[in-house]
């Protein structure tokens, strides 16, 4: 299944997204610098005043525009993490009360997910009190889809730890006839390997996708941990760190 990509913006938006930009700069500056000068000068003193206050503070468009953009990718991940809360996911391990979430988006075919898994499995064993969502995110074969589809399946059926478990552990290739032999192991029903394009848990992907792209996550793994983003794999000690920091910015 293709992952759908972003796209990107082109040269015609980005000239009006810039022009917008500058627009809401210079009616900033015109009420902090000429606040009175709507009814007492005409708009060629008004712009005298503008260009001349940027001559003197050259920093000041960009400080304004960092600032403008920063806030906007906050308000981008909010929202993004709005949605990650509202969704009632059936991929969950660890404790399900657990005080802290951690979400994880993770590909059956990548090496570094599955180095990370035992040090994930055991900080949540050692805490107690966490609750991993895990986010199927099959991005690096056609093989990762079909045991996302699988491992999705399980969940349904209440049995995704020990497939999810099983998938990570693996270290052969994953086949067609491994997926269904895994699949007979845990009578796992309702998976079938040749009818990828009408299963109903491609619509889950697709979410799964749309939700990373909103994170600007593009490989696996990708952590989030009390609402800040850790991408790539992360040691033990910086997952224990992750979560107490989390632990911290709720009591605050």
């Amino acid at each position: 299944m293709e992952n759908p990509s972003m796209k990107k913006p082109s040269s015609g938006n980005s000239t009006i997204a810039l022009a917008v930009i500058i627009g809401i700069i210079i009616g900033f500056l015109v009420d902090q610098l000429v606040p009175s000068a709507k009814t007492q000068a005409d708009s060629a003193n008004i712009n005298a005043s503008i260009a001349q206050y940027i001559s003197d503070n050259p920093e000041a468009i960009e400080t304004a525009l960092i600032a403008l953009n920063d806030q906007r990718n906050r308000d981008k991940e909010l929202q993004a993490l709005n949605l990650l809360s509202a969704v009632e996911d059936t991929t969950v391990m660890g404790n399900p009360d657990g005080d802290i979430t951690i979400y994880e988006f993770s590909d059956y075919n990548c090496g570094y997910c599955k180095r990370v898994f035992a040090d994930l499995i055991e900080v949540m064993n050692t805490d107690g009190n966490i609750r991993l969502v895990v986010k199927e995110f099959p991005i690096l074969a056609e093989s990762s889809v079909d045991a996302a589809r699988l491992a999705l399946h399980a969940a349904d059926q209440g049995k995704y730890d020990a497939v999810h478990t099983a998938l990570m552990e693996w270290r052969g290739a994953i086949t067609a006839t491994m997926l269904q032999d895994l699949a007979a192991t845990h009578n796992i029903t309702g998976f079938d390997i040749n009818n990828r394009d009408n299963d109903p848990m491609i619509a889950i992907l697709r979410k799964n996708y749309d939700l990373g792209q909103r994170f600007n996550i593009d490989g696996t793994p990708g952590f989030i941990i009390g609402g800040k983003i850790y991408p790539g794999a992360i040691s033990k000690d910086d997952m224990v760190a992750a979560v107490a920091e989390a632990r911290r910015q709720n009591k605050s």
